[in-house]
């Protein structure tokens, strides 16, 4: 079927659409906003992760829908690589009362094909058909080598949206929230009366960066901007003892002074509690304050107008206040806690608070008298059995010790008890028992990972294990144990198609992750079902309440290569997904020996003979206390015939003030350049072409550095997505292999600024003075630069190609050449971060050199 064709049958399609309607029937001139879900919150540009064959969701908003034959808004998906469009009528179902309902899920399931490195864009746009006014949204997908990294990334993008299409969206005491308290529309797996179920689903999509700042093209931005609205209207304020005894000694539980304390307001209060503080840490907003919630009324400080880390203080003091203080005899211990206050304690509900404690303590500064971790270890040496399980309420287990013995680990954790601690509770027992079960089957009642709410808190004493108690992370990778014979055990990546004796926990979600994107029936109780999409998502990402993961992204050009040859990496793609924070290292394994030897964005490697070569990059952030990431990238050396490596430059960011603008392509190679079979011509790259609209065409620029200002001026302002396309000669160097000529791509951002934009404030005043065969440059070194880069050209305006790189503090620079006397030279300087990207360009300067 033709596209128009398939255009015709609008009326024949729904998608679900949820929010502000159209008035039946009129006809009104709206231009529709449209967005669609970025795989990367901080960077839009970053496509989205599959492998060829392998369906996927592409996923949008619009803030219109029709509710009448006489008023329609239709969405097409161009998906961008020739099949035909989806389309249909994006239309409302009918509203709920005390709910509003917009078109929150246009999406369209789509499976492309293709080498690895191809992007794909596709294109939502939405038309009101009676006005015809229409905007369209770009959707970025890249065809990736399938491994289990890209399995997760892919496993993550469809839990979320699936959370995002069943948030239940209304307006509570004036304000626009949204909860998951129940099945929205008959759309999810199981309804949930938890309001912590909400807590923890926003905590998801924090812990990922997507965030209540977000950009707001981000469909998921208003999401978390509505579920932390109705976060804090779950909760109360009450009055607290400014005393209190246990077995350690009296304390004061009310750590700022202001006599309440914070709880949610439901049943189990104590359950519930950790993951509220969970999803406030990871806003990683301390100082923001709330919109919503109990008012404040005489000495009770209330909710509302509060800021996030005041509210988590008093949840913290509440914990405080309410922990099981007494000791009934020797062998009966307080120091936990159960439902509500002062009740006698069980090991499933302690990891909840214990959590809350930690992520307030590392993220938030949030204060917790020494006595009650005190206690809380006694709690741990009654329940700890010799085995080294935890038990439910005594050292016997409770439908089998998959839960209760990680609430243990945890509960460790915050009480900085670990690897190698003495005496009890003891961390090493635990973790040998958990490790000689890992690979246990059955069921919940007989394996860990078959019991997401136990595996949870597995995953979260392993990621925020601290064995002396300084409130800094050691992360622990290889579960290990005591036991004779047990190995350890990547927890986290290890799979049985590699050689490990069992899954761990990422091969196991992303098996069980069902096709419509959310997780269910991996619990004792069904009533953990509804959090267990939020769970696999957080453990996925290895994050339980941070705002965000330093991803660690490494590069080789050339690569695939010949033995001997220079191979240039970089990791300065490596990103951090909470924009507040930043990459400041980058460490590389050269020989993946597990030593470090080189620090740098960007350092070179070589290999004597033919054979795959691993080498790992770890990325270092500047979060307090740090986190790291580490990603292995396998360079292959063999013999010719062999594909180029594209390399596209960029980032780009061209300024409306500093023009002409080019693309600089001439970082590709070819890594057997010149060798041929006897009496054919040499291999070489013979076309470099560019892609810039998304068309996959490959036609809209050629060249190693085309002049493409024209081509962006008329775009205008606004980020794009670009590629190139390089293609040697093989056919006619290496005729008897019966290869074509070879082709790799790469893609690259282009940022077109408006003059005014802050970050065109570029060096002005760059100065050259000519010498013989050489040239002085000066200019003024701009506060808070980091490094600049310095380009040469011999055609006023450019193209020019990069001689040096200056990171003297002082803005001066002897072009040594030699240049050619009675030549004139042009310069420009670019400024550039730590990471390498440049920031914007210089004027340009010339100079002729003369002899004397």
């Amino acid at each position: 079927m033709t596209r128009a064709g398939i255009r015709a049958l609008v009326a024949t399609f729904a998608v679900l659409a949820l929010g502000v309607m159209a008035i039946p029937g009129v006809a009104h001139a709206v231009m529709p906003v449209v967005k669609t879900v970025p795989w990367v919150a901080i960077n839009p540009l970053i496509p989205h992760d599959t492998w060829s064959g392998k369906p996927i969701t592409l996923k949008g908003t619009s803030d219109v829908f029709g509710v009448s034959p006489s008023f329609v808004i239709q969405y097409t998906w161009d998906f961008g690589d020739g099949s035909p469009v989806q389309t249909g009528a994006v239309i409302g179902t009918g509203t709920p009362a005390g709910t509003q309902r917009r078109h929150y899920a246009i999406d369209a399931t789509h499976t492309y094909t293709g080498p690895v490195g191809t992007i794909f864009t596709a294109t939502l746009t939405v038309t009101d058909t009676s006005t015809n006014e229409s905007a369209s949204k770009q959707y970025y997908v890249k065809i990736e080598a399938q491994s289990l990294a890209v399995e997760v990334n892919r496993a993550i993008d469809e839990g979320l949206w699936y959370l995002h299409k069943t948030q239940n969206r209304m307006v509570v005491s004036g304000a626009d929230v949204g909860d998951w308290l129940s099945c929205p529309f008959g759309t999810c797996n199981a309804s949930s009366g938890n309001y912590s179920n909400t807590a923890a689903n926003v905590n998801a999509f924090l812990s990922n960066g997507h965030s209540e700042s977000g950009d707001a093209s981000n469909p998921y931005t208003e999401t978390v901007q509505r579920g932390m609205r109705r976060v804090f209207q779950l909760l109360t304020s009450t009055a607290i003892p400014a005393s209190q005894t246990n077995p350690e000694g009296t304390f004061n539980p009310d750590a700022n002074g202001n006599g309440h304390g914070i709880y949610v307001t439901q049943g189990t209060e104590l359950y519930q509690g950790g993951m509220f503080i969970d999803a406030i840490v990871a806003s990683g907003t301390p100082a923001k304050v709330t919109t919503t919630g109990q008012a404040p009324a005489g000495a009770n400080p209330g909710i509302l107008g509060r800021s996030y880390q005041a509210i988590v203080q008093d949840m913290i003091d509440y914990y405080a206040y309410a922990q099981y203080d007494s000791l009934v005899t020797a062998s009966l211990s307080g120091g936990g806690w159960r439902y509500s206050v002062n009740q006698f304690p069980d090991n499933s509900a302690n990891q909840w608070a214990a959590i809350g404690v930690i992520g307030a303590e590392r993220n938030f500064g949030a204060v917790v008298n020494a006595l009650v971790k005190a206690a809380n270890r006694e709690w741990l040496i009654y329940s700890q059995a010799a085995n080294g399980s935890f038990g439910y309420t005594s050292t016997g287990p409770v439908w089998g010790p998959y839960a209760v013995t990680p609430s243990g680990m945890v509960q460790m954790v915050m009480n900085g008890i670990g690897r190698g601690s003495v005496g009890a509770p003891s961390w090493d027992n635990a973790e040998t028992f958990i490790r000689d079960r890992f690979g246990n089957t059955g069921g919940a009642g007989n394996a860990i990972k078959d019991y997401y709410y136990g595996l949870f808190s597995f995953t979260k004493s392993m990621l925020l294990h601290d064995s002396n108690g300084d409130g800094v992370a050691e992360p622990i990778t290889l579960l290990q144990s005591s036991t004779a014979g047990v190995n350890p055990i990547d927890w986290y990546a290890a799979q049985v198609s590699q050689g490990d004796p069992t899954d761990g926990v990422a091969r196991t979600l992303v098996n069980d992750q069902n096709a419509a994107g959310y997780w269910s029936g991996h619990n004792f109780d069904s009533r953990q079902y509804p959090f267990e999409t939020a769970w696999a998502i957080l453990m996925l990402n290895r994050t339980v309440f941070e705002s965000g993961q330093p991803v660690a992204v490494a590069t080789a050009v050339p690569n695939p290569a010949v033995a001997g040859q220079t191979i240039q990496l970089s990791g300065a793609g490596s990103f951090h997904q909470d924009p507040t924070k930043s990459i400041v290292m980058w460490e590389w394994d050269l020989d993946n020996n597990g030593i470090f030897e080189v620090s740098g964005v960007s350092t070179t490697v070589g290999f004597p003979a033919v054979g795959n070569y691993p080498v790992k990059l770890r990325v270092t952030d500047n979060s307090v206390p740090v986190k790291t990431a580490e990603t292995i990238l396998t360079i292959v050396v063999s013999t010719p015939p062999l594909e180029p490596t594209a390399d596209a430059g960029g980032p780009y960011n061209f300024c409306e003030n500093r023009t002409p603008w080019f693309l600089d392509g001439t970082g590709s190679t070819n890594p057997d350049e010149g060798q041929s079979e006897p009496g054919m011509p040499p291999d070489t790259i013979i076309e470099y072409a560019w892609e810039l609209d998304g068309n996959a065409t490959f036609n809209d620029a050629v060249g190693t550095q085309p002049d493409v200002t024209a081509f962006f001026q008329a775009l205008g302002i606004g980020s794009y997505l670009i590629q190139l396309r390089v293609t040697d000669n093989t056919a006619a160097s290496f005729p008897s292999s019966g290869f074509p000529n070879l082709t790799d791509t790469d893609s690259a951002q282009v940022v077109v600024r408006s003059a005014t934009d802050p970050a065109c404030a570029c060096v002005s005043d760059l100065s050259a003075r000519a010498k013989p065969g050489k040239a002085e440059l000066r200019w003024t070194w701009k506060a808070g630069a980091h490094h600049y880069n310095v380009y040469r050209g011999t055609t006023s305006g450019g193209p020019y190609l990069k001689i040096a790189v200056v990171n003297s503090g002082t803005g001066f620079y002897l072009d040594q050449g030699p240049l050619t006397n009675n030549v004139t030279y042009y310069w420009v300087v670019r400024e550039a971060a730590l990471n390498e990207d440049e920031i914007c360009q210089s004027n340009q300067a010339s100079a002729t050199p003369r002899t004397r």
